[in-house]
């Protein structure tokens, strides 16, 4: 099964083809909700400021926790805005099939003409919560909950989050091998 998400992206057409349609009769763009520009808000797949993993009490204690944290935060950045670089995120395991699953799901983003716009969008971590489950020198469990939220002015969509995600060192890099969704 792939790590990639296609169904957001079907939610998130869906959403670009209905807010298309509203604004062409005349409905004005939606506002971002209140407090959106906070910390762990993210554009193009920068993060602005890091402190969202402690102020969701979920601080990294160890510079390998803080490394696994991190690739876990540029996979959501990057899936959420279709950035190029989402196959780096992943295991040379599974790389293979998530790259391409992930050039399926950006050409018929492009097709529909929406691709440029989702880049543009910006991503709100700081609804997420990181929790390792298990820390080996060989393997990591990382437990994601909350939500995160992509805006995409008019569009404003919020994707909740549970999953486990199982991380491996290649070469000195943590990468990410597995998820499990709704993992307890």
């Amino acid at each position: 099964m792939s790590l990639f998400r296609p169904f957001l992206f079907a939610a998130l057409a869906a959403l670009w083809l209905c807010a298309g349609q509203a604004m062409a009769m005349g409905a004005g763009p939606q506002a971002a909700p209140d407090g959106q520009a906070q910390n762990g808000q993210a554009q193009n797949g920068q993060a602005q400021d890091g402190k969202e993993s402690a102020a969701r009490g979920s601080v990294p204690d160890d510079a390998d926790a803080l490394a696994q944290y991190q690739v876990l935060r540029e996979y959501f950045e990057r899936t959420a805005t279709l950035d190029d670089r989402l196959p780096e995120v992943f295991s040379r395991r599974v790389r293979q099939e998530e790259t391409m699953a992930f050039l399926v799901a950006r050409e018929t983003v492009n097709r529909q003409g929406t691709l440029e716009r989702i880049r543009s969008g910006t991503v709100d971590l700081g609804g997420l919560v990181f929790r390792r489950v298990t820390a080996d020198p060989d393997l990591a469990r990382i437990q994601v909950t909350g939500h995160y939220t992509l805006n995409v002015p008019p569009v404003v969509e919020t994707i909740e989050e549970d999953a486990l995600f199982v991380l491996l060192p290649e070469m000195g890099k943590w990468k990410i091998y597995e998820r499990r969704e709704g993992w307890r």
